[in-house]
């Protein structure tokens, strides 16, 4: 059996699959002005979401509003002006039968408001609200039980995030199974007629080592967890259980719904939980409708463009003259092999029958300031140019030259105080191996003599 077909058969065997989730009821709008009408849900703690939502746009001022007390027929001083569905500010558009989502401001929840309504500031008019129950329990995600088995199978109490979401923290497992599989079914216990579900990469291979990993698990196609009974860790190959929890309908009753359910991308709620400034609504205001079954939810606004920080032009970079210490030489080479025998130049502009030069193979050249080449001595090519022939130098590079000719003639003195004490050494040296040599021979002059007088 596919995946498709066990997905299918899920859904039709479920008592809930037939009926559409998206959270928790609040109540229809009062129809009182411009065709306003629809019917309102709690998707989670901060967001409602419109199902069916018409309004014709023709007030000129109407906005979204909550409000903590009282009611909109009484004014909206103290309510709370809520973005639209993409995050604008303006006025609002036209609606035709679209589902949006809504997000309230930063911090707070539906605990702390009473009402929601489509209201007009310019005319202070009510164009249709719902109540929102003080004691109201709106979805939010649930526990159940941690996994326990074989294999290191085990985890933290597995979270129902959402009807399509499930976060397994601090997941582990061996790795050491030929084909185990994240697997989910109806009833209390696995068993072959369950399905793998993909992994937190989306791929469906057999599940690798993990070590305390916490992870992110997306039911796939339609199924949601209402039409499960349970999660686990699942041997495919041989059909061995290697670790689950129940997911008890009662436990779950009251979980929120996904955005796939809604019909909404997660890029287009970020940008209204953030509050980015999209569209306005007076782009509406034309009379252009939005199409139903959710799309408004899913548009997101257009990026305004960015101006770059700096212009960037292509160039090429060429140092001042006076940094330069002489002309480049071009050394060529010594085979024909290792180089073309043209030499293409781009540092100027030279008319097209003049910017091919041919390269001599057995000198050097060098470019002169006038952009052109000539041979070069290689025995004359270091020599500096004459005094006369210099350019100017700037002041700083004066006053460093200044000091290093300074430095320069403190070394040679330096050297030559040097070499003086080193002549002195020596001659010192040379006087003592002579007084050594006349202490030497003194002694010897009287031994002689003996010698000397004892043979005559």
């Amino acid at each position: 059996m596919t995946p498709a077909a066990a997905i299918a058969l899920l859904l039709l065997g479920g008592a809930c699959a037939q009926v559409r989730y998206f959270g928790k009821e609040l109540g229809a709008l009062s129809q009182l002005q411009h065709g306003v009408r629809g019917r309102v849900f709690a998707v989670d703690s901060r967001t409602l979401y419109l199902k069916d939502f018409h309004y014709d746009g023709e007030g000129p001022a109407a906005y979204f509003y909550v409000g903590a007390s009282g009611s909109p027929s009484a004014g909206v001083a103290g309510a709370v002006r809520l973005r639209d569905e993409r995050g604008g500010a303006g006025p609002l558009r036209r609606y035709a039968g679209d589902s949006i989502t809504l997000s309230l401001p930063d911090g707070k929840t539906l605990r702390d408001y009473r009402w929601f309504a489509v209201y007009c500031d310019e005319y202070a008019v009510n164009f249709g609200d719902v109540r929102i129950q003080a004691d109201m329990e709106y979805p939010r995600p649930a526990k159940v039980a941690p996994l326990r088995g074989v294999h290191g199978v085990s985890s933290d109490p597995v979270v129902v995030v959402d009807a399509q979401t499930l976060l397994v923290p601090n997941f582990s497992y061996d790795g050491e199974a030929p084909d185990a599989k994240f697997w989910v079914g109806r009833g209390d216990k696995p068993s072959p007629q369950g399905i793998r579900i993909p992994d937190e990469n989306g791929k469906e291979a057999p599940l690798r080592k993990y070590d305390k990993k916490t992870i992110v698990l997306t039911l796939p196609g339609e199924l949601t967890v209402f039409d499960i009974g349970h999660f686990a860790v699942w041997c495919e190959a041989f059909t061995v259980n290697f670790g689950h929890v129940s997911l008890p309908r009662a436990a779950l009753a009251n979980v929120p719904p996904s955005l796939k359910m809604l019909g909404v991308s997660p890029q287009s709620r970020n940008s209204a939980l953030a509050g980015s400034s999209g569209s306005s609504g007076s782009s509406g205001s034309s009379g252009s409708s939005g199409s139903s079954g959710g799309s408004g939810s899913s548009t997101t606004a257009r990026p305004r463009p960015r101006r770059p920080i700096a212009r960037l032009d292509a160039t090429t970079y060429r140092p001042p003259a006076r940094l330069r210490p002489g002309a480049p030489v071009i050394s060529a080479f010594e085979s024909p092999a290792d180089r073309l025998p043209l030499h293409r130049r781009a540092d100027s502009y030279t008319p097209p029958s003049e910017q091919l030069v041919s390269i001599q193979s057995s000198k050097e050249l060098m470019y002169k300031e006038d952009g052109s080449l000539e041979p070069v001595d290689p025995q004359q090519q270091h020599e500096p140019p004459p005094a006369d022939q210099q350019p100017a130098l700037q002041p700083a590079a004066l006053q460093h030259q200044q000091q290093l000719q300074q430095h320069q003639a403190q070394y040679q003195r330096l050297l030559l105080e040097q070499r003086a004490l080193e002549q002195r050494q020596q001659q010192i040296e040379r006087q003592q191996r002579l007084l050594s040599e006349q202490i030497y021979y003194s002694q010897q002059e009287p031994l002689q003599y003996r010698l000397a007088t004892r043979s005559q």
